[in-house]
């Protein structure tokens, strides 16, 4: 996997090139703010539709969360997210041969109850197929994933983030991973810092498209909490003296298409050139994902 499985990203600035495309850009921003106006679009009401986020890991049983879209500019608060759960539905699983029945429990999260349908029958395998049907306010939704083999990372070890000042308390992840030789190979991965959370990579996800069967190694930016106003102070950077966990989830192609698309959709919100990005997701009949994860983990003690 690249950066992308993560390739890097080097920006090369040319002295007097970077600051003529500077003034280009500036420029342009001018001329299309003097050549516009100001439009109101009156968008309709979104259709009310289901979404789903579900998911089965090995050694683990599956669980659910069931809600409805909101229209685009809806406000939200945090005391009424709770009235966009859905109550009192049928969620089943099946692996082809175990059906269960999931139960509706409640979490109380930041003052938020969530609501989650968690199954006790069944318990996750790798290279198992499982079959998801929701009956819920007069709908039945399906969907179909897959638990793909765990391919683990090799080794995960740190470097300074600076050459220049290696003595800096700032530090990179520096990741070696051997990909399978059959190809279609994606992962998500999460990081973990000391008694914080496993969050989520900024761009989460990779895919062996370009590097299939390759040993290599490569940099993984930390896991991002996207509640931290200072989302990008120290972008990506761990510090001396962490505990980091990696988990890394092999996934399938829908889970990793949907992760992907996901992402960019919300990493793109408030850029006025940004392209739209259609979000991929697996519900027939509704919105969201239901996926198998295949999760491995390393950890990581650096010193101060």
């Amino acid at each position: 996997m690249n950066d992308d499985v993560k390739s890097k990203r080097e920006f090369v600035q040319h002295g007097s090139t970077a600051e003529w495309i500077m003034i280009c850009c500036l420029a342009a921003v001018f001329i299309l703010a003097s050549c516009t106006k100001d439009i109101t679009i009156n968008l309709p009401p979104a259709q009310e539709k289901l979404v789903v986020e579900g998911h089965i890991s090995t050694g683990q049983p599956p669980y659910v969360l069931l809600s409805k879209n909101s229209d685009f500019y809806s406000t939200f608060y945090l005391d009424s997210i709770g009235n966009f759960f859905v109550h009192d539905a049928v969620v089943i699983v099946s692996d082809g041969t175990i059906t269960d029945t999931l139960t509706e429990l409640f979490f109380d999260t930041a003052g938020v109850t969530v609501s989650a349908y968690i199954g006790f029958g069944i318990i996750g395998q790798e290279e198992k197929t499982y079959t998801l049907t929701v009956q819920a306010e007069g709908k039945t939704l399906t969907s179909v994933t897959t638990i793909p083999k765990a391919n683990p990372l090799d080794s995960v070890w740190w470097q300074p983030a600076s050459s220049e000042n290696p003595d800096d308390t700032l530090i990179r992840l520096v990741c070696r991973y051997s990909d399978p030789t059959a190809p279609g190979n994606y992962v998500r991965y999460f990081t973990k810092v000391n008694s914080e959370p496993f969050y989520p990579g900024y761009y989460s996800t990779f895919s062996d498209d370009l590097v299939n069967g390759t040993t290599f190694n490569f940099t993984l930016d930390r896991g991002v909490n996207r509640s931290d106003s200072d989302l990008f102070n120290n972008y990506g950077l761990f510090q001396r003296g962490d505990t980091i966990g990696v988990g890394w989830y092999g996934i399938d192609r829908t889970q990793y298409d949907f992760w992907r698309t996901l992402e960019s959709e919300i990493n793109g919100q408030g850029n006025p050139f940004a392209t739209p990005v259609f979000v991929q997701g697996n519900i027939n009949g509704g919105l969201g994902i239901w996926g198998g994860y295949a999760p491995t983990y390393k950890s990581l003690i650096v010193p101060k």
